[in-house]
């Protein structure tokens, strides 16, 4: 129930959106970003949405897609083999990285807005926030992507009888043949999670340099100096 509302408003508030904004953020991302500088009032509060939207879609998305294609019974083969198998976690964890991961995004953007502003960049903290949370756009597409790629390897993975890969005598052939997908699924997510990692780097990026007026060197080094201070701050949480 409480999901099903929670992503009721988030549709709702998609739906105030200027599309054509977040396309260009994708397709032309140094345009997009100019003119959410160059209009921030009207772009703040859709940004606190977006940004919003993008830290829980793996609330939305993500944890029903892992959990759908498991069953108790698929548990249960496991722990009568002596197999330790917590995945996936559940929903307090899921909840608790949800949290994590929109107080690292409000951290960061406070330490980019006061660190850019003592290094001659943008002094509206407003124009800032609304440029940098509109950064997260390619999240969205990311998680979705990575979503459908989970499934289907869970979905692999519950077609193999857990007991017989506790079998000392099974055949090495037949057992690769049996996890050779899940395997192929995993390389493929790993392929797919560094490529939308480095797209979400230059994006960012790309936002600093527009919104604070920086070279490509400052901007990356500015990135690079708040993702470790702000990993600092939220490390005590994430114990």
């Amino acid at each position: 129930m409480l999901i099903s509302i929670a992503k009721e408003q988030y549709l709702f508030c998609l739906s105030s959106f200027d599309l054509n904004v977040i396309l260009r953020v994708i397709t032309a991302p140094n345009a997009a970003f100019a003119q959410i500088r160059d209009n921030d009032e009207k772009h703040f509060a859709s940004s606190i949405g977006l940004f919003l939207f993008a830290s829980v879609i793996g609330l939305l998305v993500m944890v029903p897609f892992v959990m759908m294609p498991l069953d108790d019974a698929y548990y249960e083969a496991f722990e009568e083999n002596d197999v330790d198998f917590d995945i996936p976690v559940g929903w307090a964890d899921v909840i608790l990285f949800v949290g994590i991961s929109i107080m690292t995004g409000i951290i960061s953007n406070v330490l980019f807005y006061f660190i850019g502003k003592k290094l001659g960049g943008n002094t509206s903290w407003k124009k800032v926030f609304s440029v940098l949370f509109y950064a997260y756009v390619p999240v969205i597409p990311m998680m979705v992507v990575l979503s459908a790629l989970v499934f289907l390897m869970w979905g692999s993975l519950t077609t193999i009888d857990p007991s017989y890969l506790m079998q000392s005598d099974a055949d090495e052939e037949e057992l690769f043949s049996l996890i050779g997908p899940v395997l192929g699924y995993v390389g493929v997510m790993v392929i797919a999670a560094i490529g939308f990692i480095v797209w979400i780097f230059v994006v960012s990026v790309k936002a600093i340099k527009t919104v604070h007026g920086f070279g490509t060197a400052r901007a990356f080094g500015l990135i690079v100096l708040v993702i470790i201070l702000s990993s600092f701050i939220t490390a005590p949480f994430g114990m």
